[in-house]
């Protein structure tokens, strides 16, 4: 076996040779312009070093003889001209490559060459062929004319083979090397032919040139492979040029590195690795590139071309280096027979996983989950205690003036804070009772001052809480009069911290917050949820504001099954009818983030309905609404569509009181008695949650939530407390005891008093600003009652916050849907499940 000689720098530059021909990265291959080394030394050591190279790029076949493993060619220089030496090095490629790599296409170098070569008789051209041909078909005879046949099949694929090329050299930029600078005329293969056989004619130099630049040109084609090209991973090693100039061959092979110089800067890049040896140099200087600057001249990464490295070799004066192969092939199968096998492999994959079910066929795989979303669990409705609304609420409001005062008379003066809470009149109708939200606030407001208060005793960095209410009236209709008064009350009460409360989102409580915000009065609200609640940098919400809400079930419609398509499976929907109140900041905001979100399904135009507006002012300048000005035209708008696309959904934004209604009317329509699914926001949950819509056999409905249900295996142990606590003061079936007012106000208030605590351990006094700053600092992190809580830095509403999708089913709810943080190390809230099949839940 032949070794390298012994020469210094022979173990990088053979390491460089094998890097060089067998890079690690296909695309780096393309990059780099490899100039040709050339060893200057006797004809011995010649033969030696270029058999020693040749050894490397050689692999032992499965029939015990050698055989290349990647792309070469080892020619001589004698009795060879330099056109005949670049004939051979293409010849050779051609042949002599790799079978896995596949056959190798010269197609540029063909054409050009093909000038050279004389007109050729066609197979069997010269043989008698007969004018015509007869083929018997029963009692008839089909007559061939041969001659005719084959003219016209010549003609087509002469159009073809042109038509290629000149679509090659109107947009292939790598073929711009073949015509000379400043060439402006037309670039079609009559125009190429006619340029190559000049060229032919003005001499061999020249000639050379263009046969080695189309001979590049091929050779960078190899080396740039698509994609989807077998060749990308086959022929990821650079061809090896093996080139003996030793003896007679000295001056063919000099002058083919001179012109391979030449070349090389204006020509693609052949992505070619060139050792050629050739005699001393006579009179050359000691002290030239030896072989560790040959190496490193190989590890060369610049795009731009480098003149050849000649190396002048002294006598070997080390031990040999043997050259091992570059690459062995792990699987030696060709081309063709791989190609066959992928496409039978991704056919059966493709029947396998259905993709061809449009044919008939269905795969193995392609069993799709048409089972309809339901949650695991659920939790009964529930229901009116034996104390009427009006009493439940004085009782809330009566225990939170007690537990006030009772801070005032027995808590630390240093270490008692002021909060104010705008609450709403509780409502007098009971649909309106159940989704509002003024009893179970006031309750979770209580609970939390309760708790507070009795845990202050037990360490100095601990607050007792009294609370200042102002009513606001029905829907905060006061809301603005009572912000007036909370800034002027501010200004008397040095430990006054913040305002809670405010659970809806109306225009008066978003007119009231900016009015506390002007006056850098912080505000923790709990329930509300649009984000145009969010006036500035002193607002805060406990709730997933309506952004956060949108983006999660425009997500889970997009791929839950909750629309009936037969008795026993559901499917996505294909449609969303958006019902909403443009003149309501709740209701507008979320239809229409929702409408607007990339991933909801086609909504078409939202159904607008404003109470007591029969003159569309809320619409103004919303072109995507379709305007009714009645609850039954609503609901006709509801089944034109649901008749036109059965796989209709509703997703309500409206408030509750308009979805009795339309309830009541959407039986008298067409699809009376039809199945319906509709998805609604926290408004109806409320209402389903406390006892209705239990009797709608036809509804299928879906409800956001803020807090999860009692008894659902995921809360936290913060939750879980709250849970219990409720449960023992106001009994188990306590009409809000799944409600999510409750633990929000609960949790909003707590939110004050941990940033509080904050202040006290790092002995500030307890002011708003001092407080209000352990709240947006980015810092604060806090277990609530309606999932964790976690205001990233300037953050207005916490990130991630849980929401879920409760299915409402015979009187009873349960959690399709749970995505947020529930509590920390709990493994809720990332993902949710339908079937066997995992959606990740989308994230802030």
């Amino acid at each position: 076996m032949p070794e390298f000689p012994g020469w210094d720098g022979r173990k990088d530059f053979v390491d460089a040779f094998r890097a060089a021909v067998r890079t690690r990265r296909r695309l780096r291959k393309r990059v780099p312009k490899l100039p040709p080394v050339v060893l200057r030394t006797g004809s011995e050591l010649s033969v030696q070093a270029l058999e020693a190279l040749e050894e490397g790029l050689q692999r032992s076949s499965t029939l015990g003889r050698l055989a290349p493993c990647v792309p070469y060619a080892h020619i001589s220089g004698q009795d060879r001209t330099r056109t005949q030496l670049i004939e051979e090095i293409a010849g050779t490629l051609r042949r002599d490559s790799p079978p896995e790599t596949g056959k190798w296409r010269l197609p540029t170098y063909d054409m050009v060459h093909s000038i050279t070569e004389e007109p050729r008789t066609p197979s069997g051209e010269g043989q008698q062929v007969p004018a015509t041909g007869g083929f018997a078909l029963g009692p008839f005879t089909l007559n061939i004319p041969w001659p005719t046949l084959r003219r016209a099949v010549h003609a087509g694929r002469t159009r073809l083979w042109a038509k290629r090329w000149q679509l090659r050299f109107a947009l292939g930029r790598r073929y711009g090397a073949l015509w000379p600078d400043g060439y402006r005329g037309p670039r079609t293969l009559d125009a190429a032919l006619k340029r190559f056989d000049e060229v032919r004619r003005s001499g061999p130099d020249a000639w050379d040139g263009l046969l080695l630049t189309a001979l590049m040109t091929d050779l960078f084609g190899q080396a740039r492979q698509g994609l989807l090209h077998p060749g990308r991973r086959r022929r990821r090693a650079r061809p090896a040029l093996l080139l003996n100039g030793s003896g007679e061959g000295a001056q063919t092979v000099s002058s083919f590195i001179s012109l391979y110089d030449e070349r090389l800067r204006v020509s693609p890049n052949p992505a070619m690795v060139v050792v050629a040896a050739l005699p001393p140099e006579p009179g050359a200087e000691a002290a030239g590139p030896d072989l560790a600057e040959a190496a490193r001249r190989l590890a060369n990464a610049r795009r731009e071309a480098q003149t050849s490295v000649h190396v002048a070799l002294p006598e070997p004066g080390g031990v040999t280096q043997a050259v091992p192969p570059v690459w062995k092939a792990w699987l030696r199968v060709r081309p063709g027979t791989e190609l066959l096998v992928e496409a039978t492999a991704l056919a059966v994959a493709a029947w396998m996983f259905g993709l061809f079910a449009f044919l008939g066929t269905e795969g193995p795989f392609l069993d799709e989950n048409t089972d309809c979303l339901e949650a695991s669990t659920y939790v009964s409705q529930g229901r009116q205690g034996h104390d009427k609304p009006g009493a439940q609420y004085q009782d809330a409001i009566d225990e939170i003036d007690r537990l006030s005062e009772d801070a005032e008379k027995n808590g630390d003066p240093d270490r008692t804070v002021t909060l104010a809470l705008v609450h709403s009149t509780v409502a007098e109708s009971m649909n309106e009772l159940r989704s509002g939200g003024a009893i179970p606030e006031l309750r979770g407001v209580a609970m939390a001052v309760r708790s507070l208060n009795e845990s202050a005793p037990k360490g100095d960095d601990r607050v007792w809480v009294k609370i200042k209410r102002y009513n606001a009236g029905v829907q905060y209709e006061k809301a603005e009069q009572k912000a007036r008064e909370i800034v002027a009350d501010a200004e008397k009460d040095s430990k006054f911290l913040g305002v809670t409360g405010f659970t809806e989102s109306r225009t008066r409580t978003v007119a009231a917050l900016e009015l506390l915000n002007d006056a850098r009065i912080p505000v923790v609200s709990s329930t509300a949820t649009a984000k145009r609640m969010e006036v500035g940098r002193y607002y805060h919400g406990v709730a997933p504001n309506n952004v956060r809400e949108a983006n999660v079930v425009a997500s889970f419609l997009k791929r839950a099954n909750t629309v009936r398509t037969e008795a026993s499976s559901c499917a996505p929907p294909r449609h969303v009818a958006v019902v909403t109140d443009p003149a309501d900041v709740y209701s507008n905001e979320l239809g229409l983030k929702f409408a607007r979100h990339p991933e909801a399904p086609s909504t078409g135009a939202r159904i607008g309905y404003t109470p007591g507006d029969s003159s569309a002012h809320g619409a103004s300048g919303q072109t995507d609404l379709e305007m009714k000005y009645s609850m039954g035209d609503v609901a006709a708008a509801v089944c034109t569509r649901v008749e036109k696309e059965p796989r209709t959904l509703v997703y309500w934004t409206s408030r509750v009181r308009e979805f009795e209604a339309f309830l009541e009317d959407y039986q008298n329509t067409a699809c009376a008695n039809e199945e319906l699914t509709i998805v609604g926001g926290n408004e109806l949950t409320n209402a389903a949650l406390s006892g209705g819509y239990a009797d709608e056999s036809w509804l299928r409905l879906y409800h956001t939530a803020h807090t999860l249900p009692v008894d659902h295996p995921h809360r936290s142990a913060r939750a879980k407390a709250f849970n219990r606590a409720y449960a023992d003061e106001f009994g188990d079936e306590d009409l809000w005891a799944n409600d999510g007012h409750a633990s929000l106000a609960n949790d909003a208030v707590k939110v004050f008093a941990q940033a509080a605590e904050k202040a006290l351990q790092v002995d500030l006094s307890l002011d708003i600003s001092n407080v209000h700053q352990y709240i947006i600092n980015g810092t604060f992190s806090m277990e609530g009652a309606g999932g964790h809580i976690q205001f990233t830095n300037g953050a207005l509403r916490p990130l991630n916050k849980m929401l879920i999708v409760l299915h409402h089913k015979k009187g009873r709810s349960g959690a399709a849907l749970v995505c947020g943080k529930t509590g920390n190390n709990i493994d809720a809230g990332k993902e949710w499940k339908q079937g066997d099949d995992t959606y990740t839940c989308p994230e802030d």
